[in-house]
């Protein structure tokens, strides 16, 4: 008889049956919904905790994560399969009698359940939630992750159903806009102080309103506008493009940590050749100006990326969609041309924001453009650490060139793909 364990929500494996947040990523492992593994062996333990211990997959090959192959998981996230048939349903296994602890997260002002930590501007409909302030969810897991984010698992209601946004149970939120209760006691506040978060502020370059539409202000009334005077700086917790030319920001808290808001409110909407949008006083927006990749990087990013409508694993194994989109991508999906132009969209958004950001010398068009296909590809992070990066804020542009080469392997291995659109990038970028 062969059994697996087949998870109905996104949640970790553990190395213990403590909460996610006393672990660190050596101790878990995130596991999407959907996802089968057999296994060889199951004991119900404390906490309403499974142990279970991963058996070999179709090859006959053991499967581990982080080395190891014994695991702990939370009994409700999961089913015990037996030859292809459920044989252990979400209530099976028993409690050990002791009540469980109820967590839920509060939100103590307007913000985003995302996909990802990404900036909310960034992400599609489909890749975040807007959580009114003073909503409190029940969650059945947390852990504080970069950029002063944590990740939740949604719980249940009062009802016992499963909570879910968009499908999703697992999204992640920023930290300084919510809090972690349990049994209605706050064990982690949204003002416990993160000294690497970054700073946003809206900087008006023009007197301007905000808005709790992007219709004209004079159809508003008093309580619907505010009168922002030219060179006013307001401090963000995210802020996201929306329609008419306009930006919808959530605002932050001041240097005192106190909340900042307007008639009661901490969501607005600006015109956005209005304003600039600040990170640690770097301009990120400016007006109605954003710094884009050009046609002949698009061009090459789109070639290289390929275009598929229907979900697929790339060569490492991440779900993908669309023009190379991995962000909030699950198995079965299915979108448009037109929903994978808007998806690149977006998460071109991101990566020219990420070479803006963290690129400190003058770029010419290609030079930005290559520089934005190949973070599109390998990642912010992969850039920022890189010796690419290093050598071009020295100013050594034919040293980062030749760097484009090095990024040519997946999973250990050299691929020719790969090898020929760094060489695309480098052709690019010295052009």
């Amino acid at each position: 008889m062969a059994y697996s364990l087949k998870f109905v929500l996104d949640t970790l494996l553990k190395q213990t049956t403590a909460q996610s947040s006393q672990l660190d990523d050596t101790q878990l492992q995130s596991i999407e919904a959907g996802t089968e593994l057999p296994i060889v062996a199951i004991q119900p333990v404390d906490a309403n905790h499974l142990k279970v211990t991963l058996g070999q997959d179709d090859q006959g090959n053991q499967l581990s994560f982080k080395g190891r192959n014994t695991w702990y998981i939370y009994n409700p996230d999961v089913q015990i399969w037996r030859d292809g048939q459920p044989i252990m349903s979400l209530a099976t296994v028993s409690q050990t009698g002791t009540s469980a602890p109820v967590y839920v997260i509060k939100a103590i002002a307007d913000t985003w359940l995302k996909q990802s930590t990404a900036s909310a501007s960034t992400l599609t409909e489909t890749q975040r939630q807007l959580i009114k302030s003073g909503t409190v969810l029940t969650i059945s897991s947390y852990s504080p992750v970069p950029n002063n984010h944590l990740r939740v698992s949604l719980g249940k209601n009062a009802q016992g159903q499963q909570l879910f946004f968009q499908g999703r149970n697992t999204w992640y939120a920023y930290r300084p806009d919510v809090q972690i209760l349990r049994d209605g006691k706050v064990i982690l506040a949204g003002s416990d102080p993160d000294l690497n978060a970054p700073v946003y502020v809206l900087k008006a370059i023009a007197s301007t309103w905000l808005k709790q539409n992007t219709g004209q202000a004079s159809a508003l009334s008093n309580s619907q506008r505010q009168l922002l005077n030219a060179n006013t700086v307001l401090p963000i917790s995210s802020y996201a493009l929306a329609t008419n030319n306009h930006l919808r920001v959530a605002l932050g808290k001041d240097q005192q940590g106190k909340q900042v808001f307007f008639n009661g409110l901490t969501t607005w909407y600006v015109y956005r050749p209005d304003v600039q949008i600040l990170r640690d006083g770097k301009v990120l927006v400016i007006g109605s100006e954003r710094r884009q990749i050009n046609t002949q990087g698009l061009e090459l990013l789109k070639s290289f990326e390929g275009l598929r409508l229907t979900a697929y694993r790339d060569a490492v194994g991440v779900w993908t969609i669309g023009y190379g989109t991995t962000t909030g991508v699950r198995p079965g999906m299915r979108i448009t041309q037109s929903q994978a132009e808007a998806l690149l969209r977006q998460d071109l958004l991101r990566f020219e924001t990420a070479v803006n950001n963290l690129v400190k010398v003058p770029l010419t068009d290609n030079q930005f453009s290559a520089l934005v296909s190949f973070t599109y590809n390998v990642g912010e992070r992969a850039l920022g650490t890189s010796t690419l990066l290093r050598l071009l804020n020295q100013g050594n542009y034919r040293g980062a060139a030749n760097e484009f080469l090095r990024w040519n392997k997946a999973g250990g291995r050299v691929l020719a793909g790969l090898t020929r659109r760094r060489n695309a990038e480098r052709t690019l970028f010295l052009r």
